[in-house]
């Protein structure tokens, strides 16, 4: 098996040693460690394809390894698996301006998509705290949402086109230079958001944006969670929205204290707002802000400097978090309604399962998407915790999983945000495509 996988892609790239594989078997909190038997990575769509006949023909576990930022254990291998990482697959294609897209390889990281875009005086549409490490083949697998999702939708919206190593060894490749196309089945659709359980995207056409020339950004600060959740609805529907941010006032306070980040304003809540466009939003923004009983006077910032010291007590989160070791993630969309509530219950229950635990609540607010992070939670500590948190969101009528995925961590509460016939239709799906069930067998379902 080795000598074969070594002639497909040259032995270089293709690794058996235990440090190697058992740091790429542990996901990125830490939290979940699975086990593997080589590390493999193919260089183009053909030689991912080889891989993936090889692994078929003999019975063999794959497990696809993008940038390996999910938080879901979704690239975790549990079955002695060959792990098939995409990070040789990192090309990123010549912008075509005129047209707004670009292709990139499956194993690109987002920042690099992004800064390609920037230099051709566009924009992404889809923005991450993780965007060094998140590749644009993972975030297609798991629709990853993100920053911008209030303005540009999750991305799915942004693939226009792909190419997919299917499970039988083939190679599928859907582009189009035509903006309207209704031709057949929209296939780059059904492997957006499957987890790499149908196939694995090597490469991805991708729309840009045209990038606007004025910005806006505010942060107001908030004593209660209920009329935060009453302004993000009055910002969402405006004009121009380019960003909305909750950030739990207990994170921007550790912020402060471990990164030296003080936060813009007081606040038991915060929102961060933004508003970009052609022309100067600051007096619409001015105008929405009078009508926001918020607690205190917001922190407005017009130009860039400004700006990026609002952004920091949001982007500063990823490292506050987990400063206390690996924390335990519910990834979450929740109806606007339900948000003050969820949080409420969520305390209640870190306190009982996890008395020494701190909860802190953030996310894209605009569409119900929150990350709720529990602080110092131990493994003892967490099934019990995490078989409640489910029951509550359920009960909230909340998705267990809004952009980072069902993964291995989720799939035995699948069925809580979908029907029989709903599971059973992508398990139809799943067999027609990998008929032996192979690929990412960890994932998706129990």
């Amino acid at each position: 098996m080795l000598q074969q996988l070594a002639s497909l892609v040259g032995p270089k790239y293709v690794s058996t040693d235990p440090d190697v594989l058992a740091g790429r078997s542990a996901d990125w909190t830490g939290r979940y460690r699975g086990r593997a038997t080589v590390l493999v990575r193919p260089g183009s769509s053909e030689e991912v394809a080889a891989v993936l006949r090889l692994c078929r023909d003999t019975a063999t576990h794959v497990t696809i390894q993008g940038g390996r930022t999910s938080l879901v254990a979704g690239t975790v291998p549990e079955h002695d698996d060959v792990l098939l990482s995409t990070e040789r697959l990192c090309q990123v294609g010549e912008v075509d301006k005129v047209e707004r897209r670009v292709e990139a390889g499956a194993g690109a990281v987002l920042s690099a998509v992004q800064s390609a875009a920037a230099a051709a005086g566009l924009v992404f549409g889809v923005d991450l705290a993780a965007r060094d490490t998140a590749t644009v083949g993972g975030m297609a697998s798991t629709n990853a949402g993100g920053l911008r999702t209030v303005r540009y939708g999750n991305m799915g919206s942004q693939v226009i086109g792909m190419d997919v190593a299917l499970p039988d060894g083939s190679v599928l490749r859907r582009h189009s230079r035509v903006r309207a196309d209704n031709t057949g089945y929209d296939l780059p659709s059904l492997f957006v958001g499957a987890e790499g359980t149908l196939g694995v995207i090597t490469a991805l056409d991708l729309r840009l944006h045209s990038a606007p020339t004025h910005r806006v950004t505010a942060v107001c600060g908030f004593d209660e969670l209920g009329p935060l959740v009453d302004a993000g609805r009055l910002f969402r529907d405006l004009d121009g929205i380019a960003a909305l941010e909750l950030v739990d006032g207990r994170a921007a306070a550790l912020a402060d204290e471990h990164l030296g980040a003080p936060p813009p304003v007081d606040g038991r809540w915060l929102l961060l707002v933004e508003l970009a466009s052609d022309f100067d939003q600051t007096e619409r923004l001015a105008d929405a802000l009078d009508r926001v009983p918020a607690s205190t006077e917001p922190a407005v910032g017009i130009d860039n400097a400004a700006q990026q010291r609002l952004w920091r007590v949001r982007e500063s989160l990823a490292e506050v978090v987990g400063v206390f070791g690996p924390p335990l993630k519910f990834d979450v969309s929740l109806p606007l309604p339900a948000i003050a509530r969820f949080a409420d219950e969520a305390a209640k229950l870190v306190q009982r399962y996890a008395p020494d635990a701190v909860e802190v609540l953030f996310g894209h607010i605009g569409e119900g998407n929150l990350h709720l992070n529990v602080l110092r939670c131990s493994a003892a500590q967490e099934q019990d915790l995490y078989a409640a948190m489910m029951d509550l969101i359920a009960d909230c009528g909340g998705n267990v999983s809004s952009e980072h995925g069902v993964g291995s961590r989720k799939r035995r509460y699948l069925g809580m945000s979908r029907g029989e016939a709903d599971v059973a239709a992508m398990r139809t799906v799943k067999a027609a495509f990998d008929p032996t069930g192979y690929l990412n067998a960890a994932v998706l379902f129990d």
